[in-house]
């Protein structure tokens, strides 16, 4: 048998036909190969079906997909491009960088990690659920001990796809899990599994408001009669008043009433029960678990608080500290699918995103400060083209001095020659 028939449990396995590597098992949670867990078409569903779900990950799919990719030379910060990035700005036939990180953050979002395969001139996203990650144990070279690595991935289609099971060496495959799953060696976690039930109970909170729709846009009614009544008598008046007032179209109508009957409310009205706020609530939760401000994805209780100042400070912070670390750990996975050069890396240029750009006054306010802070350098005796990369870079250890220093600081009757 296959050692890939025996990954894809297909079979029998059997232990004597194996590689070397650990005895291989199917389990989700299995050492030696990891799927993603079958949450996922739960995930999806929710993004199909909940607003909330789809305007958090539409927040994050928004900004990320807005970055560039570039190289970036470690010794003083700079970015560039070259040829290679080719690959990655055009990654498929009128594909684009930003479609390219659109469905990587969007696999993400929904199955915790996005597999982009180097497929030759072209680059492939595969599809998670349809992925298996394989690891086998080694020996390190250096502590002599045995470690787990990841050696390759097996993209296994259904039938309908009319595509062969195949078997990815690490190499060719760029594998992105921002959030670790801590039941897994190498899987990611989505950030929608510690709120799927509080989607759930949005996705009824909505059911909730569409029957009370359907049922008179009114609450429950008892409706209570002095003597009893025959069944039949009963069933017709039953069915008199939910034709008569059943539904939207029929709400606010008059109940007219005969025999003695009387009605009284069953239930709470949206005010009573205090919909709107537990509602948002939910919202809120679900906002936070994606990183995601609320007035950002646009949710009631982040738009009541919702001013200019407080927008840029929550855009701010969904950059710092959701979106960049996300656009390092893209960048970092999808290095191996293009050839870096000698002392760079691959990186993220926000430069031009609109979104992260300060506003005129502020924009003005930090070119001042710049301003004085090159000149002060200047006059301290470093280079004007180390102070530009330093300042740029926001990274003080760029900074060169010219081995000039100013007269406040020289030794009283000593030329400036003497002094440097």
């Amino acid at each position: 048998m296959r050692l890939l028939d025996a990954i894809l449990g297909r079979s029998t396995y059997s232990e004597q036909k194996a590689s070397g590597a650990s005895v291989l098992m199917t389990a989700f949670g299995s050492p030696d190969n990891e799927k993603i867990l079958p949450s996922f078409m739960n995930s999806v569903a929710a993004y199909q079906n909940s607003g909330v779900v789809f305007g958090v990950v539409l927040a994050r799919l928004g900004l990320f997909s807005e970055a560039e990719l570039k190289f970036q030379r470690l010794s003083d910060k700079s970015l560039f491009g070259t040829p290679a990035l080719a690959k990655l700005e055009v990654p498929w036939p009128g594909g684009s960088t930003a479609e390219l990180l659109a469905r990587m953050e969007q696999d993400v979002s929904l199955a915790g990690n996005a597999y982009i395969r180097d497929a030759g001139v072209n680059l492939e996203r595969l599809r998670p659920d349809w992925v298996t990650i394989v690891s086998e144990i080694v020996i390190d070279p250096i502590s002599d001990t045995e470690v787990r690595q990841v050696v390759g991935y097996v993209y296994d289609p259904p039938a309908s796809e009319h595509r062969s099971a195949a078997f990815y060496p690490v190499d060719e495959v760029a594998h992105w899990s921002p959030i670790p799953d801590p039941i897994a060696n190498f899987r990611g976690m989505s950030w929608l599994t510690p709120v799927l039930r509080e989607i759930d109970a949005d996705l009824q909170m909505t059911d909730y408001k569409r029957a009370y729709l359907t049922n008179a846009a009114t609450p429950n009614l008892l409706i209570k009669y002095d003597k009893q009544i025959g069944r039949d008598k009963l069933e017709r008046l039953k069915d008199q008043i939910e034709a008569r007032h059943g539904g939207v179209n029929n709400a606010f109508r008059t109940l007219v009433l005969d025999e003695g009957a009387d009605t009284s409310v069953l239930g709470n009205t949206f005010e009573q029960m205090q919909f709107s706020a537990v509602q948002a609530a939910g919202e809120n939760r679900i906002a936070v678990a994606g990183g995601v401000p609320g007035i950002v994805a646009g949710l009631k209780e982040g738009m009541a608080a919702a001013t200019y100042s407080n927008y840029e400070q929550a855009m701010r912070r969904f950059g710092d500290i959701t979106m960049r670390p996300h656009w390092r750990g893209a960048a970092t996975a999808l290095s191996k699918l293009v050839v870096v050069p000698p002392g760079a890396r691959l990186w993220y240029d926000i430069s031009q995103v609109a979104a992260l750009q300060q506003g005129d006054k502020e924009r003005a306010d930090a070119m001042l400060v710049l301003a004085e802070a090159a000149q002060a350098l200047v006059v301290a005796g470093f280079t004007p083209e180390s102070v530009t990369l330093a300042l740029s870079a926001g990274d003080i250890t760029l900074l060169k001095h010219s081995g000039l220093v100013s007269v406040q600081m020289q030794t009283p009757g000593q030329s400036p020659k003497e002094a440097a």
